[in-house]
Order: C-alpha cells, then structure tokens, then sequence
C-alpha cells in the first residue's frame, strides 16, 4: 500500500476532508455561540394587554438556548402559547441580533357560568375582566356549542338594538336565555334564530296590545309564542 501512490493519495485527501469538516464543525459551533451573534433584544410585537412584557421576556429567555442561529423558537412559542390569554404566537429572528414575538391575544366574548371565559371560537380559558359579559351556560365540554349559538342569535338581534345577556344549553338539549331588555325566553330544542327573531317581529305589537313589559315569552310554538308580564318559566339542568 505503501507504494501505491494513488491509494496513498485518495487517503491524504480523506483526512484533509474529515479534517476540513472538523474544523468547520468546530468553527460553526463557536462562532454561532459567540457573544457576536448572542440575541441582544426582543421585540414583541400586537396588542398585549392582559399579559405584562416582563411575563413575556422570562419565559422567551428561559427557552433560548444558545446563539442567534440556534435557538429553540419551538418551545418558546409552544411555552408563550400557554399562557391564559394567547391566541397565538409567532417568532422570527431578525439579522443580526433581535427576535420579534408576534402575540395575538383572545378575545373575551363571554363568562362560562361554571367558571372562566369564552373567545369568539368557543375555547374556554382561564381570565378575569372588569367588563360586563353574557353569561353562558350548558354541559360539560359544550361551550363551543352555545358560543356559536349566541353568536348566531346575537346576529338576528342586531337591527333591534337588544342582545343577549344569559344563554343556557340543557342536557335535554333545550335553549333558555335571557335578552338585555329583561325578557326570559324559553326557545326549545330547533330553530332558535328563527323563533327569537320572529319574537322581536311582534314584540312591540305585543307589548302594545297587553299594555305591559314581556317578562317571560314561550317560543316553543311551531306557529307563535305566548308572553307573560311575569318570569315564570326558566332553564333548567
């Protein structure tokens, strides 16, 4: 082998190779771990108003590890979208130093009434507000259920100026709600948009020809409701 100037050539240009790759591997490794290319500021970016910025930097910084070009973003944003009030998060490094956090929040549209607060999509989460919100309510695990519900009741509501202030899901599978003019409704199992905004249709008619407020309006009828001017009928369980 020893004499074999070809054999002897192929294996010098093997070792130059693994060495070049060593080298470079090594080079790499401190060089993206250098203070050079440390991440020296974090932008956060969307409207963050229920999770304060210092919140944010700790857990952030506590998944970095490392330099700029290695990083774990995953488990960053998996850790950020933990938190009660995230929607979603979003991380982007920016050359040469700087990470953006881009943050959307929930929104609150409801209170469940067996504790914590519903979005626009139904999802429950841990929260407080000082706002005034519905009130819903139903089975265990339906609260996306009734959200999408009041949202399509809220939607029939709008040209008549009232909205809705409880909605309760039975386990019978009825609706009761509760509208912001103080009417409680018994709706039944079908139709609730129909026969809410049928309701709102006559309402003044009504009101007009009993000469009293509609405390309590029955709408389980396939061809109308019955009113009284006194709450005798609410959801049960």
């Amino acid at each position: 082998m020893w004499h074999n100037y070809r054999a002897l050539n192929k294996l010098s240009l093997g070792l130059i190779l693994v060495s070049l790759i060593f080298l470079a591997y090594a080079f790499f490794k401190v060089t993206f771990n250098s203070k050079l290319f440390m991440v020296e500021r974090i932008n956060f970016v969307g409207d963050i108003n229920h999770v304060s910025r210092d919140q944010f930097s700790s857990v952030v910084t506590k998944n970095f590890k490392g330099g700029f070009f290695n990083l774990n973003l995953r488990e960053a944003k998996d850790s950020l979208e933990q938190l009660s009030w995230i929607k979603n998060v979003e991380i982007k490094r920016n050359w040469p130093n700087t990470i953006d956090v881009i943050v959307s929040e929930r929104d609150s549209m409801a209170r469940w009434k067996r504790g914590g607060l519903l979005d626009a999509a139904g999802e429950l989460f841990d929260g407080a507000v000082d706002k005034k919100l519905p009130i819903l309510d139903g089975p265990i695990g339906e609260h996306g259920v009734v959200m999408a519900q009041y949202l399509s009741l809220m939607d029939r509501l709008e040209p008549y100026e009232v909205s809705i202030d409880q909605l309760q899901l039975t386990k019978q599978g009825s609706w009761y709600g509760r509208l912001s003019i103080g009417t409680v409704l018994a709706i039944g199992e079908k139709n609730a948009a129909f026969r809410i905004e049928r309701f709102m249709r006559f309402l003044p008619e009504t009101q007009k020809r009993y000469k009293s407020l509609v405390k309590f309006a029955d709408l389980r009828y396939a061809n109308g409701f019955s009113v009284s001017s006194s709450v005798n009928g609410k959801g049960g369980s």
